[in-house]
């Protein structure tokens, strides 16, 4: 039997199991005891806490306890169970985000909010490739993940036009002294070893009124891609580490302060890329990449955040400040495109590598005022202001025909650039009695933005400093309806969006007239959304459903003016239509079956010469169908030894990589994958043990495609599914 066929007939039959999303955590007691009480997930969705089926919109919350069982250190280990979520990567750390669809391909800036608590993650710019470097977090002491889709701009702001990924991180405890443990060692079939270990401490240091939280982790993964042309195995072999201190002070049961930094490096020595023909042949094999120059990444994050709650009775103040930092550093081997093109003109060079910089110091405050749940007339408003001041390098370094640098400066380019916003926003929800409510929203932001670029050598130039001033007006409305306290159907309207900015100055060269717009217009898009939650009473059955339509306009693209890159919009637009359902069951205390499902219709309006697009064509990246299936059996013995046993299945259906007639980036089709994790347990006392098989029939799934050297005849850089990862972990609480 054939491992395509045997996956196949898994997919069927486990698809007509029972399935959900409403994710819940059991408490040890009541299955040993015979009885179910599940406890109620709360996010922070709408900018306040509320039970997950009461939130108006389409969320996902992906618990510790989620990610534990998914044996996830990193973002691509959970990616691709959550709904409507689909993204590009070139290895950890250099990842795109994309939800319900929202996406162009390589897109300017991001159309995902990436949150940490409160803080908003990265540049709202388009110079600091912002979109393809989302934040990639060590998933250690987390509380839970939320993914919040559809647009998010009201509450969010910049960037969340498809929506927003927020890592909720475990608040420190006043008052109970506790930590947790946990460690692992896997190997991975064409790889090697994988290492991670973690550990957290909670310390209240005075009772009831100051705790302090720490936490520290490491993972290390082997790799599995060979790069032939160096005789260099597993050169995506990478490490991320990092930890965090926060720090909780409640003086008094008005007032609470919360101080957290965090830190976090990622270092990765090449991307885990394979060469692939345009008609989606392996160029050596399917886990073999040719490379003349190494092409090593490295990020550094660093994180300094405050958050004050004060409850005045009928109102609370909060007020959150940050400040961060990212540092990247990464080259890439551009040999291919330059070594011919330059040896045509008497260039003579062995390779040619691109080394590149990106960093972003970002200050941020927001402060709101919000009044208590549970009133008649619930709102929220609050302002909003940021401060960006980013970089973009890139070196382009050529070897003679030794191997040696060469002393010819090909390219050397430094772009900086500031962005500074002001917003202010509110909401209000009204309830018309015990069932029926309606709300709406409203946000006023506005930019101002400034860039340059210093250049010199053979293929670059400067350009002189550029400025703009961008205003907009994001606004969101809802109704919804409580059948009961646990089933729940909803209308939402939303609007997001991304700024616009300075564009690139590219003149004539005979009559110095403009080629380009001086700037480029800010996007946005309207999402339509028709959504139903309901779960049993007693939280045994629990289902989420919900149906959308999205018409983005204006959509920000690069193009190509008097031969330099600049950005434009493109006129023609996009539309989006799609569908969520997850669902869960538990059908015995031991017993529980989830699983998600998502179909995404996304097409452009009209024919788009920008991006070498036909009507009707698909927007790159985003898979119509996909399907995740998980099953959990935790038996109870009535003793200490409680053995655990599970399965996911993960289904992701064929994208494509570019637009058919794109003359920048050739198409290629990426193939449908389908892949199947096992896992089994013993758990005693606070300990737990679990071993574990990822992609347990190998499949050699591709996850995204770059083809720019496929222009010129190059190969398309396929990034490939991690090959079967067999492992162990344990965890210890004390």
């Amino acid at each position: 039997m054939s491992n395509r066929f045997l996956k196949s007939a898994l997919l069927v039959a486990v698809a007509y199991l029972p399935q959900g999303a409403l994710a819940q955590t059991v408490d040890e007691a009541d299955v040993s005891s015979g009885s179910i009480d599940f406890d109620e997930i709360v996010v922070t969705a709408q900018k306040r806490e509320q039970r997950l089926i009461d939130t108006p919109q389409s969320v996902t919350a992906i618990t510790s306890d989620d990610l534990a069982n998914l044996n996830a250190t990193q973002f691509r280990d959970f990616a691709n169970t959550v709904p409507a979520l689909s993204f590009t990567t070139a290895g950890v750390g250099q990842t795109q985000v994309t939800l319900r669809g929202v996406t162009a391909g390589i897109d300017i800036g991001p159309t995902v909010g990436i949150y940490v608590n409160d803080t908003p993650y990265g540049s709202s710019s388009a110079f600091s490739n912002a979109s393809s470097l989302a934040l990639d977090v060590g998933l250690f002491d987390l509380d839970r993940v939320e993914v919040l889709r559809g647009p998010q701009g009201t509450l969010y702001g910049a960037g969340a036009m498809g929506g927003v990924i927020k890592y909720v991180t475990k608040q420190p405890n006043l008052t109970e002294l506790g930590g947790l443990a946990q460690g692992g060692i896997s190997v991975t079939k064409s790889g090697g070893a994988n290492y991670h270990g973690a550990a957290a401490l909670n310390a209240p240091l005075v009772a009831d009124e100051l705790a302090v939280r720490v936490s520290g982790f490491y993972s290390g993964d082997a790799g599995y891609i060979d790069n032939l042309a160096l005789g260099d195995s597993d050169v995506d072999r990478s490490h991320v580490y990092g930890g965090r201190l926060d720090l909780l002070f409640k003086p008094s049961d008005e007032l609470s302060i919360r101080l957290t930094g965090f830190v976090q490096d990622i270092d990765r020595e090449g991307a885990p890329a394979a060469d692939f023909t345009l008609a989606g042949e392996p160029v050596d094999g399917a886990l073999n990449q040719r490379r003349l120059k190494s092409e090593p990444f490295e990020q550094q994050f660093r994180l300094l955040s405050g958050t004050i709650d004060y409850d005045f009775g009928p109102v609370v103040l909060t007020s959150n400040t940050s400040y961060q930092k990212v540092d990247v550093a990464f080259r890439q081997d551009a040999s291919a495109v330059y070594v011919p093109l330059l040896g045509f003109f008497g260039l003579p060079f062995s390779a040619v590598a691109v080394d590149q910089g990106r960093s972003t110091d970002k200050f941020a405050q927001e402060i709101r005022l919000a009044s208590r749940n549970g009133s008649a007339f619930e709102w929220l408003v609050g302002g909003y202001y940021t401060d960006e001041k980013s970089g973009n390098s890139q070196l382009v370094v050529p070897y003679d025909l030794s191997g040696a640098v060469s002393p010819i400066n090909l390219a050397t380019v430094f772009i900086p650039s500031r962005y500074e916003e002001v917003a202010i926003f509110g909401n209000a929800t009204l309830h018309l009695g015990p069932k029926f409510e309606i709300g709406g929203g409203l946000r006023y932001a506005s930019n101002n933005q400034e860039f340059m670029q210093n250049g010199s050598g053979l293929l670059i130039g400067s350009v002189p400093a550029s400025k703009s001033s961008d205003d907009v007006v994001t606004y969101l409305a809802n109704a919804s309806y409580h059948f009961s306290p646990d089933v729940i159907t909803y209308l939402r309207f939303a609007t997001g969006y991304r700024p616009g900015g300075p564009n690139f100055v590219v003149n004539d060269p005979i009559t110095g007239a403009p080629l380009a717009s001086p700037t480029f217009k800010s996007d946005s898009l309207k999402s339509y959304e028709l959504g139903f939650k309901g779960q049993t009473g007693d939280r045994t059955f629990a289902v989420d459903a919900s149906v959308y339509h999205i018409d983005w306009e204006n959509i920000q693209v690069t193009t190509a003016a008097g031969g330099v890159s600049v950005i434009a919009n493109a006129s023609g637009g996009a539309k989006i239509d799609g569908g969520e359902l997850t669902l869960t069951a538990r059908p015995s205390p031991n017993f529980t079956v989830v699983g998600g499902f998502a179909y995404q219709d996304a097409r452009l309006r009209e024919n788009e010469t920008l991006l070498g697009a036909a009507k009707g064509e698909r927007l790159p990246n985003v898979p119509k169908f996909t399907a995740a299936i998980s099953a959990d059996y935790r038996m109870s013995n009535g003793g200490n030894l409680r053995p655990t046993a599970g399965a996911t299945l993960r289904f992701v259906s064929d994208r494509t990589a570019s637009f058919d007639a794109n003359p920048s980036l050739p198409q290629y089709q990426l193939p449908d994958y389908v892949t199947v994790d096992l896992r089994a347990g013993l758990a005693f006392g606070s300990i737990e043990l679990q071993v574990f098989a990822r992609n347990l029939f190998d499949d050699r799934g591709q996850l995204s495609a770059a083809t720019f050297l496929s222009v010129i005849g190059g190969p398309a850089q396929v990034t490939m599914l991690q090959p079967r990862t067999i492992g162990i972990s344990a965890s210890a609480r004390f």
